[in-house]
């Protein structure tokens, strides 16, 4: 009994030896991503504001929410699992897409921003794009009447 006892723990040991690590990872990951932002944003002469480093604090939740989950998933499988691999996997997913918000161009976040503010403006005028759309459909299907339907005779002149 004090045998298995000692098995058991030795192999939680291991489980949280390794989730420690890629918890380490995932937030040298975040870092990276966090410095290479405010570098990108200082070359593109963007201010840095409170609301980007609200986004870092943003996507922690969203990587920890279910990292922690998963954590306690793979405590209690480790029995079954010679290693936690479901938080491994999360970790690995989340810092393979922190890789890529790292290679991101300058030029690719500009474009996106671009699309984002169109996006934007789009949205709010909804209202007026609406009335103009109407208005030019309004327009041709005048206009195609006008084509189909001939013009009335003419009235015979008075002399």
């Amino acid at each position: 009994m004090n045998e298995a006892l000692l098995d058991y723990l030795s192999h939680l040991y291991g489980h949280v030896v390794l989730i420690a690590a890629t918890t380490a990872a995932l937030l040298l990951a975040m870092l990276l991503d966090l410095i290479s932002g405010v570098r990108k944003a200082k070359a593109r002469g963007e201010a840095t504001s409170s609301q980007g480093f609200k986004k870092t604090c943003e996507k922690a939740r969203k990587y920890f929410g279910p990292y922690l989950v998963l954590i306690c998933i793979d405590l209690l499988a480790c029995v079954l699992v010679p290693a936690p691999a479901f938080s491994m996997l999360w970790a690995a997913y989340c810092i393979f897409c922190e890789f890529k918000s790292v290679r991101e161009k300058n030029w690719q976040k500009e474009e996106l921003r671009k699309a984002e503010k169109t996006m934007n403006i789009i949205i709010e005028n909804k209202d007026d794009l609406a009335k103009l759309v109407a208005a030019v459909l309004f327009e041709q299907e005048q206009e195609r009447r006008r084509a189909v339907m001939p013009p009335p005779p003419a009235e015979p002149e008075e002399s």
